[in-house]
């Protein structure tokens, strides 16, 4: 068994209550869900903490509408976001609020620490102000145009196309999101995390992770190459964390400075109620911390939280190891509550489907290396060929032919080179799973299946049974043994099938695991949740004979290093592995991607095009991507395959 031998602390980025999840928003929470499931089967002391964030903009003006107030309308979409979660299995040994008391607490116990160190500031800025609403516009509700990549509905704080950390002022042609009125600067006095003074330490901390891979360890250090700014963390708002300084009385502490305390309040709740003491979890060595999140969080959870830790002091425990994800879209969309488009939470609960089978799905598609896509016939797929097809048919032959048979599991030897085989394949599983390499786990639990549906084929009991009893009992107690197996490392993916695995060993109510799911019956979830888009024919290009198109060389390549190009300001210079040689490539991705965004990446690239020479350097391929406009995205494999691998 494979132990990490320490206390393990899990948490996922907080779910914001201006809505309820969707699939994409779920991936994470989900993720860390089955890992801990994991540690805890290991006989590891672990805890999964989690909260909703409340505050902010958003949550003053969601309670407006509803006539509530924000804390009423905090505590009633944290019931309702519980509510789901618990349908969806989701284990948190405990869920709790930001606006609560500890968070109050430990928030401006810390604020007063980095106060005290010399790392806030006070500086008066011009603040944008919307005359028709009548207030200062919080960061989110400041929409304009991105002044790193032009993306034209970047929000105040960060920009979703690409991840650049913004302030409203930076934004070309502000808007107010609210009422699309233009807003006018004024004077305001606001205080500043001194991000550049603490810049030393957070490299240090960033560059220490030598385990880190990808975004999480790429995108902070490409920042902090760049320079990182102080950033305000107070709001004029009511509902939040109080300031804690004289002549601040009507401000809060902007959302990001306070959610992520959220993980320590909520760790204190959780404590009381087992009557341990908190601090054992935040400021010990004897602590290994995994965060979840998504790549959209990472900035935030690499750079402004480490450094607000790290500034004030008390050897806090940081996080040992981030895992992030990329995106998980709806069908080449965005999820939607008000275009109708995509699958929230509330929806999924809706439907004909068990909790286990959206799980799965989720965890066999993380999009832990590019953005992937949800499809309604992918997901008839998975259900129909794994669920039904593997993994229901092997547990209902057996304890269905067991039960004709036999009436009871055989009471002799299982075969033990058939066994240790599977043990095997276990020994593989959990050393994934220790990796966090969920999506490998769980096909190494669906190997287990394919190997033991092969096993129950080959021995043909059913015929045995009547020419060698023996033989087909044997057979039976072994397929018997690798049915605990596999419901064994199922558990942390699908719970409830698990559960029902080993309930139908006992040969009694036998009913199949899964429900095979009609083609029709997709059809018509997949118009139900495609929204609001019009159907429009596409403006093509003249037509040419496949020959022509067949002339074209297109493989799989790595992006192993980027540089600026020393002669042109919108062109990269990309160091490219196609497996048996390597390549330099030019393109222009200044404006849509960072250099970190980029590196192991893989990409599609045109490969028989003559080398040019653009302004003294030589491009010997040429990347392909959407045209250039305001979703610009490189073209990528669904999943990791060979480098130089061909597409056809």
């Amino acid at each position: 068994m494979i132990k990490l031998k320490k206390k393990i602390l899990v948490t996922c980025a907080l779910p914001y209550i201006n809505s309820v999840p969707h699939l994409g928003n779920l991936v994470p929470i989900l993720s860390a869900d089955v890992y801990t499931r994991f540690l805890r089967k290991q006989s590891n002391e672990a805890i999964y903490i989690c909260a909703t964030d409340e505050h902010g903009t958003r949550t003053e003006l969601e309670a407006a509408k509803r006539k509530l107030t924000p804390d009423q309308y905090s505590r009633q979409m944290h019931n309702t976001i519980k509510n789901l979660f618990d349908w969806f299995e989701i284990q948190f040994d405990y869920f709790g609020r930001t606006h609560c008391k500890d968070n109050r607490e430990i928030t401006q116990a810390a604020f007063l620490k980095l106060y005290k160190k010399g790392y806030i500031f006070e500086q008066e800025i011009t603040q944008l102000y919307c005359s028709k609403c009548k207030k200062y516009l919080p960061d989110t509700y400041v929409r304009g145009v991105c002044p790193k990549c032009k993306f034209e509905h970047a929000k105040g704080d960060q920009c979703d196309q690409c991840g650049a950390l913004l302030n409203p002022e930076e934004l070309i042609h502000p808007y107010c999101s609210e009422c699309r009125s233009r807003p006018a600067p004024r004077s305001t006095k606001h205080l500043f995390l001194d991000l550049p003074k603490l810049s030393p330490q957070i490299e240090r901390w960033v560059k220490s992770k030598k385990d880190w891979k990808g975004i999480s360890k790429n995108l902070p250090l490409a920042w902090i190459k760049e320079g990182l700014k102080p950033r305000c963390i107070t709001r004029d708002l009511k509902y939040g964390v109080p300031v804690p300084l004289k002549g601040y009385s009507n401000k809060v502490f902007y959302v990001w400075f306070d959610a992520p305390f959220g993980y320590v309040a909520a760790t204190a709740e959780w404590a009381k109620k087992h009557k341990q003491n908190w601090k054992n979890w935040w400021f010990k060595d004897n602590v290994h911390y995994v965060q979840f999140m998504g790549k959209d969080n990472v900035p935030f959870h690499t750079l402004i939280w480490p450094g607000t830790l790290l500034g004030a002091g008390d050897s806090w425990h940081l996080v040992d190891y981030l895992k992030s994800n990329e995106y998980l879209n709806y069908a080449g969309t965005q999820f939607s509550k008000s275009q109708k488009t995509g699958v929230f939470t509330d929806d999924a609960a809706k439907l004909e489907f068990p909790a286990d089978a959206w799980r799965f799905y989720i965890i066999l598609n993380l999009p832990n290396t590019s953005d992937t896509l949800f499809s309604w016939k992918e997901f008839g797929e998975v259900i129909n060929s794994q669920l039904v097809g593997n993994l229901g048919n092997f547990v209902n032959r057996t304890v269905t032919f067991t039960k004709k048979n036999f009436g009871t599991v055989p009471n002799v030897k299982p075969n033990a080179t058939k066994i240790n085989a599977v043990l095997r394949i276990k020994k593989n599983w959990e050393e994934a799973l220790t990796k966090v390499q969920l999506k490998k786990a769980l096909k190494f639990a669906l190997q287990i299946g394919d190997y033991a549906n092969m096993y129950f084929q080959h021995e043909q009991p059913w015929i045995t049974i009547k020419t060698n009893p023996k033989k087909s009992a044997e057979t039976i107690a072994t397929c018997f043994e690798i049915i605990k197996i596999l419901a064994d490392v199922l558990e942390p993916f699908i719970p409830a099938t698990s559960a029902k695995i080993r309930k139908q060993s006992e040969l009694k109510n036998i009913k199949v695991l899964f429900n095979k799911v009609e083609l029709s019956r997709l059809k018509e979830l997949e118009a139900k949740f495609s929204g609001k888009v019009k159907s429009k024919k596409l403006d093509t290009k003249p037509m040419v004979k496949f020959q022509d198109f067949a002339k074209l060389d297109l493989r799989v390549g790595k992006i192993i290093k980027v540089e600026n190009h020393p002669n042109a300001d919108t062109l990269y210079k990309m160091q490219v592995s196609f497996g048996t040689e390597k390549r330099q490539v030019l393109a222009g991705l200044k404006k849509w991607y960072k250099p970190a965004q980029l590196v192991d990446k893989q990409a599609i690239f045109i490969v028989n095009l003559e080398p040019r020479n653009i302004r003294g350097e030589k491009s010997e391929a040429m990347i392909l991507g959407t045209e250039p406009a305001k979703d610009v995205a490189l073209i990528s494999p669904s999943k990791k395959v060979k480098e130089g691998s061909k597409i056809c």
